[in-house]
């Protein structure tokens, strides 16, 4: 081989050794859950705050199977409730995923998909709007969805590491963005929704629970819901 040859050959070779440790240098290697408090959903949210308390009589319904399995294999902790105002007697059913590890199988878990994944049509596509939450607001998506007479307004948020995304492009920004420190994101996703014909009506009271329910959280857990916002 002529020294021209070789020299090529050794810039090449050493061009994929540098991209090879580039790449092992920012893979990211700790989670970001390990730098702070742990999370246990069942004790984040109370049973019982301002006017609202866990109605045990009124059982969620349960995702399919397949469902399950997937969010089996993408979160580490999920919890479905059903509270009730004590004044007025309306229910809102609060559903919320927790993983310590980001990762695409989360996306199966958008209601966008998760709901037609158990028969029920989206009936309104997504829209965002915003919930004022003390002297900050809080960006939600909001859908509607139902099967026969079930007409089931839907609002939700996701929460990527500090920083309250949205699914598809944003989610994958927000976690390439901690893997360039060598972390690993966790990720909460908190979805309310309620069985309501009037949607004006549902939406309001499902801001009125999310405002509640956040006032009566620690300031660490608000954080966890907010993202950077928290405090």
């Amino acid at each position: 081989m002529s020294q021209h040859l070789q020299r090529r050959a050794f810039l090449a070779m050493t061009s994929m050794l540098a991209a090879s440790a580039a790449a092992a240098w920012s893979r990211p290697t700790r989670q970001q859950a390990e730098f702070g408090p742990s999370i246990s959903l069942v004790e984040m949210f109370p049973e019982r705050f301002g006017d609202w308390f866990v109605d045990p009589t009124i059982v969620p319904v349960q995702p399919s199977p397949e469902l399950q399995k997937v969010i089996a294999e993408t979160y580490d902790q999920t919890l479905a409730r059903t509270y009730r105002s004590a004044e007025e007697g309306y229910r809102i059913m609060l559903s919320v995923a927790y993983g310590g590890r980001q990762t695409e199988g989360m996306n199966t878990h958008q209601p966008e998909i998760c709901y037609p994944a158990q028969g029920m049509s989206i009936r309104k596509s997504g829209w965002r709007s915003r919930i004022n939450v003390a002297d900050r607001t809080l960006p939600i998506n909001r859908l509607v969805a139902g099967h026969g007479a079930r007409n089931e307004p839907i609002s939700y948020w996701l929460v990527v590491g500090r920083n309250i995304t949205d699914f598809g492009l944003q989610h994958k920004l927000a976690t390439l963005k901690y893997g360039l420190t060598g972390r690993i994101p966790d990720g909460m996703l908190v979805r309310v929704s309620s069985i309501d014909e009037n949607e004006a009506r549902s939406f309001a009271m499902q801001d009125r629970f999310v405002r509640e329910m956040l006032a009566n959280l620690s300031p660490v857990h608000r954080q966890h819901l907010l993202g950077a916002m928290g405090g």
